[in-house]
């Protein structure tokens, strides 16, 4: 009387739209770890700027008989290749009582 319908094989509708939700929500949390480790590269790039700055400024100093150089500009001159930042960092240089003090205020990294 009745027919035995054939097993159909693949997938309804539900089990595709939980498939979808599933892969969405991985998607989700791997985007945002992967920003997150973008910004720390650029800060970590910028620090690496920072360093290459104050060896620059150490080596003009021993090069011009302890002297500093003029400016903030002057020691980015002295880096080879030129710092680029990445993170909005503005570096200062200030050579008062004979000491060398970088700083760099970072912002958002975008």
């Amino acid at each position: 009387m009745f027919r035995q319908l054939r097993s159909q094989k693949g997938l309804t509708l539900v089990e595709l739209m939980v498939v979808v939700a599933i892969i969405a929500i991985i998607a989700a949390v791997a985007i945002t770890v992967f920003q997150d480790i973008q910004k720390k590269a650029k800060l970590a790039a910028d620090q690496g700027n920072t360093a290459a700055m104050r060896s620059a400024v150490a080596i003009y100093y021993g090069k011009h008989n302890g002297l500093f150089p003029p400016s903030t500009a002057a020691v980015e001159g002295l880096v080879t290749p030129a710092p680029t930042w990445q993170c909005n960092t503005t570096p200062s240089y200030d050579t008062a009582n004979g000491k060398v003090t970088f700083t760099a205020q970072v912002s958002d990294c975008p």
